[in-house]
């Protein structure tokens, strides 16, 4: 019998060991998915303004397009909110838009809860609301209101 509870031990540890290594990679796959995020949604910026700066249409970018999910488990629905209205920085996101886009990516929300994720990042310095829509704010500016 205690051959057998060695072995379990080892296995534990081995296990853990394994685990640790994982959750590294998975830390450093984040990162880099961020990134990209990141990059594309820049581009997409830039083209959007040199679009408009030779006068053509600029097609709206869905926020799936430039939001894929981590591929299942728990979304985080304010970092979710957060990067759906930066997606949106030219036009700003209603309401309804950002419940739509809760809603295409398979993500449950109740229509309540859009707000109260709303008034958080309002708190937080992170978006604003102009006209009945929510634009994000520049980063430089987030640190400075941080303070006041």
């Amino acid at each position: 019998m205690p051959d057998f509870i060695n072995h379990l031990q080892h296995r534990i540890e081995t296990t853990k060991l394994r685990l640790k290594e994982l959750s590294d990679q998975m830390g450093a796959l984040t990162q880099e998915h961020q990134m990209a995020t990141a990059d594309l949604q820049g581009f997409e910026r830039t083209l959007a303004a040199e679009m408009r700066e030779q006068g053509m249409k600029v097609p709206q970018a869905t926020a799936q397009e430039t939001l894929p999910l981590n591929g299942g488990g728990e979304t985080n629905k304010a970092e979710f909110a957060r990067k759906f209205i930066r997606g949106r920085a030219d036009s700003g996101a209603t309401p309804m838009d950002l419940y739509q886009g809760f809603k295409d990516a398979g993500i449950p929300i109740g229509r309540a809860y859009i707000y109260a994720l709303v008034q958080r990042l309002q708190k937080q310095d992170a978006i604003r609301s102009r006209r009945g829509k929510w634009y994000p704010v520049p980063e430089a500016e987030q640190h400075d209101g941080a303070g006041a």
